[in-house]
């Protein structure tokens, strides 16, 4: 009787289950969506010779970076611009902005300007109507909102956004004489998107030793000033250019970079300081000394990856961090738990001539690396790692890459 029982309880579980299961395929009926598969295009941005300005541009489109070998300025399906860039910005609606500084312009003698690309129909760069433009000079350039911009040591600024098939330029005034500091007004050298109307702009006083930001909207109406005294101005310069050392993670917390190099006078440590998401202060408790992390090396350039992990690019040199100093060592960081290491896999920093503008993909970063001799490639760097991985090649040791993108089809 016992055992009766056993095979009746066991008869009716299994029914049971088979009961959910119909059931549940029964509230599931009609047509299952498929996965969303991402289409998209890799833009190679490549210069003939050294890479010297006045050679002009290529455009080439690949299929992936992680592999590959091929040529691009004898390519079929390279696109060729007169000018040569020494910026390159892609924002939000995937509009490509080259920057073009005076010496080797084709915008005329002494003329600083820009073009602008987008992703054709055929797979290949198209210039939009509207473009080129001829500006004033400027140094930082970047991207928040819909906007591509490049800001003048004036008090004005250079805002471009694509309307369909066009690209428009409007010349803003930033209202720098209402916040001078010891009667000096500030110039913008990095800016950072908090999304929401709200960026945080790097500010640079002549005569003020310490970090220095605006809370701004995207007219770039100013809210306010606030200092820091832990660290030096933010920004990295090379020769006339401007690089920026701000930025946003993907929990929107602000990191202020300061590489205190680039003829930087300070006794303070490169490092870099918090700005906590929905905050309009520095974060008192946080503080990353990335100079002693390094064993002593200042940097230049900041790139954001993924997370909350950056890729900088350090000087060679302890001593020489001037504005026409070689900086061709990498590293990678973690700022919330400040871990640091020395990117593994890249060739020497003595046998690099220079980076072409990296491209952050899918948790990855992919940077272009121009050596001294042989030919240029892409590294894929694992940032939890710090490794490297050579992927795509130029055939030849005559072209140098001056940058990666990301398209979507």
């Amino acid at each position: 009787m016992r055992k009766t029982n056993i095979i009746q309880k066991v008869i009716l579980s299994v029914l049971v289950s088979y009961m959910a299961i119909s059931c549940s395929s029964d509230d599931n009926d009609g047509p299952v969506e498929p996965p969303v598969v991402e289409k998209g295009k890799f833009v190679i941005s490549a210069a003939p010779g050294t890479g010297k300005l006045g050679v002009g541009t290529y455009f080439l489109t690949v299929d992936q970076l992680d592999s590959g070998t091929d040529g691009i300025v004898d390519n079929a399906n390279a696109v060729k611009t007169t000018s040569s860039f020494t910026q390159i910005v892609v924002n939000n609606s995937k509009t490509l902005m080259g920057f073009i500084y005076p010496n080797g312009s084709d915008l005329g003698q002494g003329k600083s300007g820009a073009r602008a690309f987008k992703f054709g129909d055929d797979n290949k760069m198209q210039e939009l109507q509207g473009s080129p433009f001829i500006t004033g000079r400027f140094s930082v350039t970047g991207n928040f909102g819909n906007y591509i911009f490049a800001m003048s040591n004036k008090d004005n600024s250079y805002l471009f956004e694509k309307s369909g098939d066009n690209i428009n330029m409007v010349d803003k005034p930033i209202d720098f004489a209402s916040h001078m500091i010891n009667d000096k007004k500030a110039t913008i050298t990095g800016i950072a998107d908090r999304g929401n109307n709200e960026i945080i702009a790097a500010f640079k006083y002549a005569s003020l030793d310490n970090v220095a930001v605006a809370i701004m909207d995207y007219d770039l109406n100013i809210k306010s000033v606030i200092q820091d005294s832990r660290i030096s101005f933010s920004g990295g310069q090379w020769r006339g250019a401007v690089y920026s050392q701000i930025s946003t993670d993907k929990s929107g917390n602000v990191y202020v970079f300061s590489g205190a190099g680039s003829g930087n006078s300070t006794q303070k440590k490169a490092g870099a300081l918090r700005i906590n998401k929905g905050t309009t202060e520095f974060d008192n408790k946080y503080y990353f000394d990335i100079e002693t992390a390094s064993g002593g090396y200042k940097f230049r350039k900041v790139f954001p990856i993924t997370e909350d992990y950056y890729l900088l690019e350090f000087y060679n040199d302890l001593t020489n961090s001037g504005n026409t100093s070689s900086a061709t060592r990498y590293a990678v960081i973690k700022m919330g738990t400040k871990d640091f290491k020395w990117v593994q896999g890249i060739p020497d920093y003595s046998q690099i001539s220079s980076n072409g503008w990296p491209l952050a993909y899918k948790g990855k970063m992919y940077l272009p690396l121009n050596p001294v001799s042989g030919n240029s490639a892409v590294y894929v760097i694992d940032p939890a790692s710090g490794n490297a991985t050579k992927g795509f090649e130029v055939n030849n040791d005559k072209e140098q890459i001056r940058a990666v993108s990301y398209f979507k089809n």
